[in-house]
């Protein structure tokens, strides 16, 4: 590999962390002025979100509480409560983590889905810290490398890191327009931090 291709490469893994770690922090802003009653607010007739085993429809958590879902999903899909959206994220992220860096154990039968605003958004935050502390030890050469992905294929590192990157900005951008659409006024985004050339 030429220098140029080195260089080009520690690049390229830095504006993936930079990326990853945008996503990430843009969805705990997001959170910051959400509550219980919002997180739980269903926009619409019969919402899938995070309910109480025996109250729940199909989904899956081990403990008191249930993420609603169903595989094949029905058509039309129900709207999904910002709940349901921390509990999907939070969980395809450890997925998503365990399955690139670790043994490929993890599936969604194996959590125990929190029933709080608080709970909800702490495991999404400490799923980001994990999945963040793999990324950052990542060397150039590792981002090609080629990983098992939970529905089957196999996958560079870079492609599996820039699918949490995707799923974060899709369902943040989902979560705010709730949060705003319950108020019936958006928040102020704060203004871009600049950071320093790479």
């Amino acid at each position: 590999m030429s220098d140029d291709q080195n260089e080009a490469m520690a690049v390229a893994t830095q504006i993936l962390d930079s990326l990853l770690r945008k996503s990430f922090d843009d969805v705990r802003w997001l959170l910051e002025d959400v509550g219980d009653e919002d997180c739980f607010w269903e926009p619409a007739e019969r919402c899938w979100s995070v309910r109480r085993r025996g109250q729940a429809g199909k989904g899956w958590g081990t403990g008191d509480w249930v993420c609603e879902d169903d595989w094949p999903p029905p058509n039309p899909l129900p709207v999904t409560t910002i709940a349901w959206r921390l509990a999907h994220l939070a969980a395809w992220t450890d997925v998503y983590r365990n399955w690139t860096f670790e043994d490929q154990s993890l599936d969604l039968r194996h959590f125990e889905v929190p029933g709080s605003r608080d709970g909800l958004a702490g495991w999404l935050c400490a799923a980001q810290d994990r999945f963040r502390a793999r990324v950052d030890v990542l060397d150039d050469a590792e981002l090609v490398e080629l990983r098992p992905a939970h529905y089957g294929l196999r996958l560079p590192i870079h492609r599996l890191v820039s699918a949490m990157v995707v799923e974060h900005i899709h369902h943040g951008a989902e979560i705010g327009l709730l949060r705003d659409l319950r108020r019936g006024h958006a928040r102020v985004q704060p203004p871009p931090i600049i950071e320093e050339p790479l």
